[in-house]
């Protein structure tokens, strides 16, 4: 489009000439002799108005795409301010609780388990016997997920043809815990235990009989912002936890309850997580588990019985809410919406 020699009418400065024209301005020298300097194309819509009709409708084009732009940065800074405000609220209400001693006691524990396929179907996520091949192969040569990848690991030695797929499905599929959590339901604070028999492991703060036990992970190529929740179980009431004998949490028989891979994609991890040092940054670490505390808990197990509705787990689902709230003297009618990264 060529606009230099072009007449246009200004509702101010009257009758000008276009004298240099490029994608972002124009100049135009009116017929006092004064040149003024004009943003393209939203000069055109506020200011300007061309002589020529095609070359009009020709710019009008232009400003419908300008405004569809213009609108899209307006509601993005829109949403940007949003999220400060947010941001400033809920540090607000963390410094709060602390200054006036609110007791919000992290004692439930979010574990952060590699994916495992095994045994999926329409109704299980997995996590019931060894991976597939094409899991395995995820797991060691993409994720590169450590305890995979070890050398003395059975998937290892499998991928790298030492032992047969039989012997590995027979096999005690050595330092992988994942393929049996949810036939065990069993979670290991300290996977390195494990291999380490009487070897002290790292208390858990405030964790007890009663606390949430969270299992949470990443799908292949997924983003750590995508993090699932795919079960949950309260610890056994009479179980005593002793890290120097056992080092695993293990779940209440009554109180347990898992989702299918389907159930599991709605109840995103950082929904209802964030880290009170730095609430919005989503980000992985090195440590295989996270605290939730109370209400971030109940708010989880709210929308496990919500997705649970209608389905054979509707009355367990309830059932472990239920006493969830009561072990921790919680009103299920007072429990707020969440709060996690992604809700900022």
């Amino acid at each position: 489009m060529e606009l230099v020699g072009e007449l246009v009418e200004h509702r101010t400065f009257g009758i000008g000439k276009i004298v240099e024209f490029n994608d972002t301005f124009i100049v135009v020298k009116f017929e006092d002799g004064a040149l003024k300097d004009f943003v393209f194309p939203d000069a055109f819509d506020l200011y300007l108005k061309l002589n020529d009709r095609t070359l009009s409708e020709q710019i009008e084009e232009k400003l419908i795409v300008y405004r569809k732009k213009e609108a899209e940065k307006e509601l993005k800074e829109k949403e940007q301010k949003k999220e400060a405000y947010m941001l400033k609220l809920l540090r607000l209400e963390i410094e709060n609780s602390k200054k006036n001693g609110v007791n919000k006691i992290d004692s439930n524990i979010a574990f952060k388990c590699y994916y495992c396929d095994g045994g999926s179907n329409n109704n299980n996520i997995g996590y019931k016997s060894v991976c597939s091949d094409e899991i395995i192969d995820y797991n060691i040569n993409i994720a590169k997920n450590k305890v995979c990848s070890a050398p003395e690991s059975n998937c290892y030695q499998y991928l790298s043809g030492n032992i047969s797929r039989k012997e590995l499905d027979h096999g005690n599929n050595k330092s992988c815990y994942e393929s049996k959590l949810l036939n065990n339901w069993r979670s290991y604070p300290d996977i390195g235990y494990i291999e380490k028999k009487g070897t002290k492991v790292k208390n858990l703060k405030n964790v007890n009989q009663g606390s949430l036990v969270l299992l949470s992970s990443v799908l292949p190529k997924e983003k750590e912002k995508d993090r699932i929740i795919f079960g949950a179980y309260l610890l056994q009431e009479d179980y005593v936890i002793d890290y120097n004998t056992k080092g695993y949490l293990k779940a209440d028989e009554k109180h347990r309850v898992e989702l299918s891979l389907e159930e599991s994609k709605k109840i995103k991890f950082w929904d209802y997580y964030f880290n009170p040092s730095n609430p919005e940054k989503i980000a992985n670490s090195s440590t295989t588990y996270r605290y939730f505390d109370d209400v971030q808990s109940a708010q989880v197990l709210r929308a496990i019985r919500e997705i649970k509705k209608g389905t054979s787990d509707e009355t367990i689902s309830n059932e472990i809410f239920e006493s969830y709230c009561n072990i921790k003297n919680i009103d299920v009618n007072a429990i707020p919406e969440p709060k996690g990264a992604l809700k900022i």
